[in-house]
């Protein structure tokens, strides 16, 4: 005797949590070389967790791997706080692309549905176009296929001037010609036998997809941003360095491109007239353009290694840890340092220069404040990522909505106030007084939160808020104050002597 369903008397419906957005990875770390080889326009970059599969790949004595060695030297690096260093390409000089075959690929198939049927054909039949030539297939007997791979072996046989192959589920049929002529048609039905194109996938409509070959090209020279954008693309990197030299007509370019994608890019820069206050200077035009996301450093020999073992270092954060935050003030790198005179030390502090020398026979890190402090940038790039993920994930992953109300609003609050509570945890912010003369909402509320918290939020009434911004379903606007920990660089000691 069957028995009544459960849900006669109790329902229970399952609400799954929706896939949400991760941060930006701000360790992910990018050395660009336009070294061609492994790499191409066909293949921007590659990531790396060691310095051995670097050289694999480029070889031992590369440029690619001295760089790689050093970014895996300096102690911690970014690989050690979940990040990969990223070896990417910039098409520096022409590049001559070779000619490419013509292909049909399938649908990705399986076998237990798609043998049975194949199973049931004696007659099977197809026209295929290749390099412009139709070829007609028949009388295939498919009854004896037990795998699709052997009927891969089949059809290479049929099909002349063609290679045949099943990889990972797909029929993949590539043209023996390159070049714009080179071409595989769309399986097409034949007046007589059992049309096998629909099965396959291999007919237009079915889901097959199909690429001609293209005739053999040089590829002009690209700019450094062209290849920053390119490599961008494909992999969202928060650091990079180039290996070949940035040319002066290439700074403002390269500073800007950075700002606008919140990605920081390091350079090395050789020579005294960067040390100079003038408007033909990059390096003092950068720093006048408040352009802080382009870091400069400088190297009296031209060691452009320094740019990569700085990155390695900077990019060491775990935002989610406490007292994580780092200033890269008398760090340790990867790189010999160099003897300065505190003349060269000072002109490099008022342009915007960071280098790397020693005091009392230690190597460190000596850091400017005139284009920002590195720590700084890298810190409000975190944070401003974290907002944004942590607000629409708090949207996405609310099962029901969040409503037009102050119990909506109120949630949206809450999740800033706990995104900026971990970064005052990690030691990014900090309470404290606050000294700018911008205030919002009640002042005396303002100052209190940031003396206690460090941070302040508020969100604006929802009795004031536009219709129309009400009717397009937007929050009203949310406001966030901060305070910065900073760090301390310098100390002044007065001694009082007394016999």
């Amino acid at each position: 005797m069957a028995s009544a369903n459960i849900s006669n008397v109790i329902n229970v419906a399952l609400i799954p949590e929706g896939q949400l957005a991760t941060r930006d990875n701000m360790n992910l770390i990018c050395v660009v070389t336009s070294e061609q080889g492994v790499l191409s326009s066909a293949e921007r970059f590659r990531t790396y967790k060691d310095a051995q599969a670097v050289a694999a790949d480029f070889g031992s004595a590369s440029e690619v791997t001295e760089y790689a060695n050093t970014v895996f030297s300096t102690r911690p690096n970014a690989i050690n706080f979940g990040g990969s260093l990223i070896v990417g390409y910039h098409r520096g000089a022409s590049e001559s692309v070779a000619a490419t075959a013509g292909k049909l690929t399938s649908t990705q198939l399986s076998e237990t549905a798609v043998i049975p049927v194949l199973q049931g054909i004696e007659d099977g039949s197809f026209v295929v176009d290749v390099d412009g030539t139709a070829q007609t297939i028949t009388g295939l007997d498919l009854r004896i296929i037990t795998e699709l791979s052997d009927l891969a072996v089949l059809l290479n046989t049929e099909i002349t001037d063609a290679t045949v192959e099943f990889v990972n589920g797909r029929f993949i049929i590539t043209s023996d010609s390159t070049g714009a002529s080179s071409e595989i048609g769309f399986f097409e039905p034949h007046t007589s036998g059992t049309f096998i194109g629909n099965i396959l996938t291999l007919a237009d409509g079915s889901g097959a997809s199909k690429v001609d070959g293209e005739d053999a090209e040089t590829l002009a020279a690209e700019t450094k941003v062209e290849g920053l954008t390119a490599i961008k693309a494909g992999i969202n990197f928060k650091g990079a360095c180039f290996i070949d030299l940035v040319l002066d007509g290439e700074v403002e370019g390269i500073a800007t491109w950075a700002g606008a994608n919140s990605t920081l890019v390091y350079n090395v820069f050789s020579g005294s007239d960067y040390l100079e206050v003038d408007p033909n200077n990059p390096v003092w035009a950068t720093r006048l353009s408040s352009l802080v996301n382009f870091r400069m450093l400088f190297s009296a020999s031209g060691n452009r290694k320094l740019a990569a073992t700085y990155m390695a270092r900077v990019h060491t954060v775990n935002f989610n840890a406490e007292n994580s935050a780092i200033t890269m003030n008398l760090k340790t790198l990867a790189v010999p340092a160099e003897s300065y005179s505190q003349t060269v030390i000072d002109a490099a502090s008022r342009v915007g220069l960071d280098l790397y020398t020693t005091i009392k026979d230690v190597p460190v890190v000596l850091t400017s404040p005139a284009n920002d402090f590195v720590d700084n940038v890298y810190n409000l790039v975190a944070f401003v990522d974290a907002v944004q993920t942590d607000m629409f994930n708090l949207l996405k992953q609310t099962g029901t909505k969040i409503p037009q109300t102050t119990r909506g609003v109120n949630q949206l609050v809450s999740q800033g106030e706990k995104t900026t509570r971990g970064f005052v945890r990690a030691g990014v912010f900090a309470p404290g007084t606050w000294s700018s003369p911008d205030t919002f909402g009640d002042v005396e509320l303002f100052n209190r939160s940031i003396e206690q918290n460090g941070f302040y939020w508020l969100a604006g009434e929802l009795s004031e808020q536009p219709q129309s911004d009400r009717q397009e379903r937007k929050s009203p606007v949310l406001q966030c104050a901060v305070k910065n920990a900073g760090a301390i660089h310098k100390v002044d000691v007065i001694i009082n002597f007394n016999i």
